[in-house]
């Protein structure tokens, strides 16, 4: 049995979205190839995972129990991704940046100097709204 990691990252994301489709949006894969890697992991682990119809119904009991091993890899992994970032001395994670909608900060040319300094760097933007008690 050879199960690539990113089959457990893309059940992790369906977990995330609960939709097959956000969830192929978020690997940035098309749909039917992370439904298509999913019955993959399905066969090499010979079992059902996913309850389907047309549509994502959730997990069964046994997805459930392997979804939470996915989430331990993908820790390991991003923990063995930052421990060689560090041996070549680089950065490695995510850093999350938060602005008042009515400050005067203009988010952009922070962005931009980030990007000089790291250039390998990746940006994503994620509006929420969030209401201050």
């Amino acid at each position: 049995m050879r199960i690539d990691i990113k089959q457990l990252f893309y059940l992790i994301a369906l977990d995330k979205t609960q939709h097959f489709g956000q969830a192929a949006e978020m690997c940035h894969v098309t749909q039917p190839t992370l439904s298509m890697r999913l019955r993959n992991l399905e066969k090499e682990l010979d079992m059902v995972l996913i309850k389907r119809s047309s549509r994502f119904e959730g997990f069964t009991e046994e997805g459930e129990k392997i979804l939470k091993w996915a989430k331990t890899m993908q820790s390991a992994y991003d923990g063995l991704q930052a421990e060689a970032a560090n041996f070549r001395q680089q950065l490695f994670g995510q850093l999350r940046i938060g602005i008042v909608p009515l400050t005067n900060l203009n988010p952009m040319l922070m962005l931009q100097k980030i990007s000089a300094l790291f250039p390998e760097s990746v940006f994503r933007c994620s509006q929420r709204i969030v209401k201050i008690l």
